[in-house]
């Protein structure tokens, strides 16, 4: 598809239908999963609102991802902005909340 035209076995994992073509080890088990959850969760930042919910998804992508944030906001029944009273958000939503570093 032409996407990953900077990718090479140098710097990306590449796979074909069974197996892992470079002989690079994952750096953690589950690599796979991990990469997938950042994908969704950077997909779904692109609302613009923090999301207060339970995201649930199988074999999603970028595609999907977008796809089900067209259709959630193409509804405005669907969805609600609230906002918080004046220092009652919890720290998660919080302007003065730290950053976490893992």
């Amino acid at each position: 598809m032409g996407v990953a035209r900077g990718g090479s076995l140098d710097n990306a994992i590449v796979l074909d239908e069974h197996r892992i073509l470079n002989n690079e080890e994952l750096r953690y088990e589950d690599e796979f999963v991990r990469h997938k959850i950042l994908d969704a969760i950077g997909d779904l930042y692109l609302i613009g609102h923090p999301i207060v919910g339970a995201y649930i998804a199988e074999k999603s992508g970028h595609a999907l991802n977008n796809a089900l944030l067209r259709k959630l906001l193409d509804d405005p029944s669907s969805f609600e902005i609230s906002t918080f009273p004046e220092n009652k958000a919890p720290q998660a939503y919080s302007q003065e909340s730290q950053p976490l570093f893992f």
